[in-house]
């Protein structure tokens, strides 16, 4: 990827949506095979399991994933195979190391800015429904969750 030119404005949380009947297991494993295999030339920083990430990206660096916000944010990939697939506990943890131990250490200023792909006005645009549709209670929800775990790591 390029790199970025200032600050990234916070993190897109997208949703793998393989669309199979997948374990968060399952779905994490495939999403890493693709990302190997190419991944159709998109781009994230990472891609987030249960208790388990893969880095794909340098946090310094941005890969196309969500069309003009690409360059904007640094990006987060939820293994998620359907919108009915809850993102677990095990997946904040992961998301909030990687947040403290990568993006806040080549970006010690990165703000604590969690949009989802749907709410993004690409997103809205394209009619997105990564990780929770746009008026999915579930995304509030989840960003909620990821800042009790930042706080409780001390991240702030």
């Amino acid at each position: 990827g390029d790199g970025f030119a200032d600050t990234p404005w916070g993190v897109i949380l997208h949703g793998t949506r393989s669309g199979q009947d997948y374990s968060t297991a399952e779905e994490y494993a495939a999403t890493v095979s693709y990302v190997e295999q190419g991944a159709g030339g998109l781009g994230w920083h990472v891609t987030i399991g249960d208790d388990a990430v893969c880095i794909h990206l340098p946090t310094n660096q941005w890969g196309w994933n969500a069309r003009e916000h690409s360059g904007k944010y640094l990006a987060a990939e939820f293994a998620q195979a359907t919108v009915a697939r809850p993102i677990s506990d095990g997946q904040v943890r992961a998301f909030c190391w990687w947040f403290a131990e990568h993006a806040r250490s080549t970006w010690p200023t990165l703000p604590l800015v969690f949009p989802t792909h749907a709410e993004l006005p690409a997103g809205v645009r394209d009619g997105k429904t990564d990780p929770f549709a746009l008026s999915d209670s579930r995304a509030a929800e989840l960003r909620d969750r990821i800042y009790a775990r930042l706080a409780e790591i001390g991240v702030r």
